[in-house]
C-alpha cells in the first residue's frame, strides 16, 4: 500500500494515468465517478485539520472561507480547543458568529503584513500597530488596523460576488449533517443541527454586511468606501 501511494503522488505530480484524474483535486475527481457527495470541500476546496462536528466555530468558519475549505481564515480552534483567550463552548454555534467576522478581519491584516498565523496567537493586534507604526513612522492604531481588515475581507466577498459565488455556495457536505463524528467513553459527537448552522451562518451575514443570500449589501459598500 505505501508503493502504491507513493506511485499514485508521482502519476499526480506528472499527470499520468489515473493521476491526472486525481490532479485536478477531490471534488472534481468524485464528481467524475459520479459520486460527487464524496468530496469533502467548501467550494471545491478540501477541508483540512479538523471536523466541523467537533468544533462548530470551525463548521462557520469553513463555509465563510473566501476561498473555500480553509481554518486559516479565522482559527477558532484557538478559543474551542486551546480554550484562549476566551472559553466558548465548541458545541455551540451560540455568538460564533461575530467571532468569526472578527477573527477574519484581524487575520487579513496579519496576512497583509506578512506575519505568521502563529505568531498572532502570542501577539495583539495593538503590538502589530505599534511595530507597523515604528516601521513605516504613520500612526496606526488597532481599531484602524481591524478596519483595514474588515475592507479587504468584504472585498473580498465582492469578488466571489461577481464570479456568481452565492449562499449556496457557503455550505458543508451533507455528511457532517446525517453522520455522526464519533461515540467515545465519555464523549459523543453527533451531527451538525442544520437549522442551527443556518441560523449562525444568516447571523454572520448579518454583521458581515450581506444579504440572506450571501451578497454584498451596497449599503455596506459605501459605509466602508469601496466602489462597486
Amino acid at each position: 500500500m505505501p508503493g502504491h501511494i507513493l506511485e499514485l503522488i508521482q502519476a499526480i505530480a506528472f499527470r499520468r494515468d489515473e493521476g491526472a484524474e486525481l490532479a485536478l483535486g477531490s471534488a472534481a475527481y468524485a464528481a467524475a465517478k459520479g459520486r460527487p457527495e464524496a468530496a469533502m470541500t467548501v467550494k471545491d476546496q478540501e477541508l483540512p485539520a479538523y471536523d466541523p462536528r467537533g468544533a462548530y466555530g470551525m463548521a462557520l468558519a469553513y463555509v465563510t472561507s473566501t476561498r473555500g475549505g480553509c481554518h486559516l481564515r479565522s482559527y477558532p480552534i484557538v478559543h474551542e480547543i486551546l480554550r484562549k483567550p476566551v472559553v466558548t463552548d465548541r458545541f455551540s454555534f451560540a455568538g460564533k458568529a461575530r467571532i468569526i467576522k472578527i477573527a477574519e478581519d484581524m487575520n487579513a491584516v496579519v496576512d497583509s503584513l506578512t506575519a505568521c498565523k502563529f505568531t498572532f496567537l502570542s501577539a495583539t493586534l495593538e503590538e502589530y500597530a505599534k511595530a507597523l507604526t515604528a516601521v513605516t513612522g504613520v500612526d496606526y492604531s488597532s481599531q484602524q488596523l481591524l478596519r483595514i481588515g474588515e475592507r479587504i475581507y468584504f472585498r473580498e466577498r465582492m469578488q466571489n460576488c461577481a464570479n456568481g459565488f452565492t449562499s449556496a455556495d457557503d455550505d458543508l457536505p451533507e455528511r457532517f449533517f446525517s453522520r455522526w463524528g464519533g461515540r467515545f467513553e465519555d464523549l459523543e459527537i453527533p451531527p451538525l443541527d442544520r437549522e442551527a448552522f443556518l441560523e449562525a451562518r444568516g447571523n454572520y451575514y448579518r454583521v458581515r454586511g450581506l444579504d440572506p443570500e450571501g451578497l454584498p449589501l451596497e449599503k455596506k459598500k459605501r459605509e466602508l468606501g469601496l466602489s462597486a
